[in-house]
């Protein structure tokens, strides 16, 4: 077996001196699967009882969500994640129950909500009562509903979060253009070409996504972080995970990644069936320019998350999320023809289909001198 190294045992000494605090000292302990984040999470059972430890430590990189900054890597803080959880619960979420936190040392103690995730429902493993696939995309919407009337009715006022303006987007694309397009265009000069054209692009669509007015959003909503909970009465609430990038953004900006989800393409039937269902709940939207700027705002999405794989790749060697490139691909341009020309002008000049799949990533050197490569 491996020996830990020595910051490795000082974190888990630091684990375990938390859990005493908290009095799980007992608890068995078991790591779960990690994400692109540098949180990790694990279950801690206690005879009947269980809850999950989230490890988030100060000394980790953390990228920036919100474009705040130039440089987006940012010291790790668990401070989001208290003051987010508070606000989704006026809103009228179901969200992990926060037991114990310990800011300084990134470390804090919440409510376990299982394992049945609406993707889990989705592939067929735990299908509840006949749940069908429209009966759980309808959970997530009518969640969205709710969150925007409270929104609507005052609940973003002194809320402390971000507040994005095109400038933060721009930011956030970055990575876009410093990460994932030297993957596809390797010549310096049209790369070039590729990313002033980009930037002309940005200032035509950004200001879009604000057509419909703001919310508060999630950020990274979307069916891996929803979750059938059970309630006690017999049925089960949709629970919330995975909140803490929370931010005041674009109205559709959290429906655009629920149904735009590249690892979960529901289909354009199925998406234009959920998106009217939201606007009925807000007839004073007008549905063009809603329209649109659901289209800009995935558009902005799905260009940050080419980005991030990029990023991963790069920096960290993870290229497992490559297999998720060419869908990106199809999100951004769908429906962008008829609706925002300009995108699909610009996709069609510099990046053509046969570099719409999976890139070749060649031997490259991160920031730590390290090699990484497919």
């Amino acid at each position: 077996m491996k020996r830990a190294s020595p910051d490795q045992e000082r974190r888990n000494a630091e684990r375990q001196d938390f859990l005493v605090t908290c009095g799980w000292q007992t608890a068995q302990v078991m790591p779960l699967v990690d994400d692109a984040s540098a949180r990790r999470y694990f279950r801690l059972e206690r005879r009947h009882d269980t809850a999950l430890l989230m490890d988030f430590p100060p000394t980790a990189t953390h990228v920036d969500p919100h474009g705040i900054h130039d440089n987006p890597e940012r010291p790790a803080s668990v401070s989001p994640v208290l003051q987010t959880t508070n606000l989704f619960k006026q809103a009228g979420w179901r969200v992990p129950e926060i037991y114990q936190a310990d800011e300084k040392r990134g470390l804090v103690l919440i409510e376990d909500f299982g394992d049945i995730t609406f993707t889990e429902a989705l592939m067929g493993s735990a299908m509840l009562d006949g749940t069908t696939q429209d009966a759980l995309y309808l959970r997530a919407i009518e969640q969205l509903i709710t969150l925007h009337r409270f929104c609507d009715g005052g609940g973003m006022n002194d809320c402390g979060l971000v507040r994005y303006g095109p400038e933060n987007l721009r930011r956030m694309l970055a990575s876009f253009k410093n990460d994932y397009l030297p993957l596809v265009i390797r010549d310096a000069a049209k790369r070039d070409a590729a990313s002033t054209a980009f930037d002309q692009l940005l200032e035509t669509v950004l200001p879009l996504c604000w057509q419909v007015g703001e919310v508060i959003i999630h950020r990274d909503y979307h069916v891996d972080n929803l979750m059938l909970v059970e309630n006690g009465e017999g049925g089960d609430d949709c629970g919330i995970i995975d909140f803490q990038d929370a931010a005041i953004a674009p109205r559709p900006y959290d429906l655009a990644s629920l149904l735009r989800d590249v690892r979960h393409d529901i289909g354009p039937d199925l998406e234009a069936r959920m998106k009217e269902f939201y606007l009925a709940a807000f007839p004073d939207i007008d549905r063009s320019d809603f329209e649109t700027a659901y289209l800009a705002t995935s558009m902005v999405r799905n260009f940050r998350i080419l980005g991030r794989f990029g990023w991963l790749a790069i920096k960290a060697g993870k290229t497992r999320y490559f297999d998720y490139i060419p869908r990106c691909w199809e999100m951004i341009l769908r429906g962008a023809a008829d609706n925002l020309p300009a995108l699909q002008d610009w996709v069609d000049a510099h990046i053509p289909a046969d570099a719409r799949t999976a890139p070749a990533l060649a031997k490259t050197r991160n920031l730590s001198g390290k090699e990484a490569q497919s």
